[in-house]
């Protein structure tokens, strides 16, 4: 079976086979790894977060009934049992 040789590019452009390197160095690029990936994650996370419509109420009579849903929630909490 053929061994396919993997290079792994530094950051001043030199190419290192990946199976030449030392266990520190293949430490360092995981954690790199590691990192760019969560970064990337963030990033897609907060794009879904960003394409999400945001809640509008349309009209007078919707904002009523939202307000009066609060007024009564607020009502239970202080533990008034009669709802306006």
């Amino acid at each position: 079976m053929s061994k396919e040789i993997v290079y792994w590019t530094t950051k001043d452009g030199e190419k290192i086979s990946i199976d030449d390197m030392d266990i520190n160095h293949l430490r360092n690029c995981l954690k790199m790894f590691v990192r760019k990936m969560e970064k990337v994650q963030a990033e897609i996370k907060a794009e879904k977060l960003k394409a999400k419509p945001k809640f509008q109420i349309h009209g007078d009579i919707a904002q009523d009934m939202i307000d009066q849903g609060y007024l009564n929630e607020y009502l239970d909490d202080l533990g008034y049992d009669d709802n306006f």
